[in-house]
């Protein structure tokens, strides 16, 4: 029995075994102690903003805003998305990769 609540669109969850930095942009998002906190735990699972929220502590809002940090640099992306019984779109995030390498000109 399926309905529209229950309906899910997956975008995949393939996680890469290791993800090339070459923008020093990234630098700071990635040795940000919360965004790095986020991005651990979406190497290991992916989640929520609700499931980051009780994982970490943090207010959903701070979460949604180090996630776009982290979704700026492709260092996660959203893998699915699914309506909840109220109707609303729960977007799981996951990291792009289970290591990230720096590789990196100046100037």
């Amino acid at each position: 029995m399926s309905s529209e609540k229950d309906m899910e669109i997956d975008k995949g969850t393939s996680i890469k075994d290791e993800f090339l930095v070459t923008d020093p942009s990234a630098v700071p998002v990635m040795f940000h102690n919360k965004k790095n906190l986020i991005l651990k735990l979406l190497i290991q699972n992916e989640m929520t903003i609700i499931d980051l929220k009780h994982k970490t502590g943090m207010n959903p809002g701070t979460i949604k805003r180090h996630l776009n940090d982290l979704l700026e640099f492709n260092l996660i992306y959203i893998s699915r998305e699914q309506i909840s019984d109220y109707g609303i779109v729960m977007k799981y995030y996951i990291a792009t990769a289970k290591r990230y390498k720096f590789e990196m000109s100046w100037p």
